[in-house]
Formats: C-alpha cells, sequence, structure tokens
C-alpha cells in the first residue's frame, strides 16, 4: 500500500513538474513566436501584408523530418533561432526567398528561454 501510494505521488509531482514547464514554454510560443508565426487556427499576424516567417507547423513537419529525435529538434531550434543562417535554414530556396531569415531572438530571450520554447515545439504537431 505504502509502495503504491509514493509511486503515486511520484508520478503526480512529475506530472505537475512536466505541465509546468510546458505551460511555460506554450506561453513563451505565444508571447514571442506568433509576432511572425501562425500557431493556431486563429492566429493572424501579417507583416505589411503578409505573413513574417512560414506557419508553425510548416516550421516543426520541416524540423522533424531533418530530426527525427527529440532531443536533435530542440537542439536545432535553438541554435538557428538564436544564430540563424540561410545554411541552416530547411525550407526550399522560394520560401527563403519569400520570408527571408529569421531574425535572431538573441536580444528577446534568455537561453534558458528559448530553451523552454524549443522544448514544447519539439512535440508541436500543427494547429490546437
Amino acid at each position: 500500500m505504502k509502495k503504491a501510494l509514493l509511486t503515486t505521488l511520484t508520478l503526480s509531482v512529475f506530472t505537475l513538474l512536466y505541465a509546468a514547464d510546458t505551460s511555460a514554454g506554450a506561453k513563451l510560443v505565444d508571447d514571442t513566436c506568433t509576432a511572425c508565426h501562425l500557431t493556431s487556427s486563429s492566429s493572424a499576424k501579417l507583416t505589411d501584408g503578409k505573413m513574417g516567417g512560414p506557419p508553425m507547423w510548416g516550421v516543426m513537419k520541416k524540423i522533424r523530418n531533418k530530426y527525427p529525435e527529440r532531443e536533435d529538434r530542440i537542439t536545432f531550434l535553438v541554435d538557428y533561432a538564436m544564430h540563424p543562417s540561410e545554411e541552416k535554414m530547411l525550407f526550399p530556396a522560394a520560401t527563403r526567398e519569400y520570408f527571408g531569415v529569421m531574425p535572431s531572438m538573441r536580444d528577446k530571450v534568455t537561453d534558458e528561454e528559448m530553451r523552454q520554447i524549443a522544448e514544447y515545439l519539439a512535440d508541436y504537431h500543427g494547429f490546437k
């Protein structure tokens, strides 16, 4: 009985900690990424009559295809967002020409915040 209770309590604590981290990542995505990227069916961010960046579902599809392992997706997201370059882009030339290279997030988020964003996005599969 004690062992079952201890196991239940341990799982509950880890679940709450994971939910808190996910919520923090989701809030950071809403606060930063939605300035340019569509992240839900109700977001409509336009810059000069066009989206500032590709929709997040498209971005994450490209990243998942290139990096099937979750930790590799997180590493790529952190590196690209903090130090973007044309060489690192995963989109074809037409998409690159349309949107350009993403501006660096170095002055907008801390390394820890970028990690939280990347962890949340690593599991992102599309519109909510």
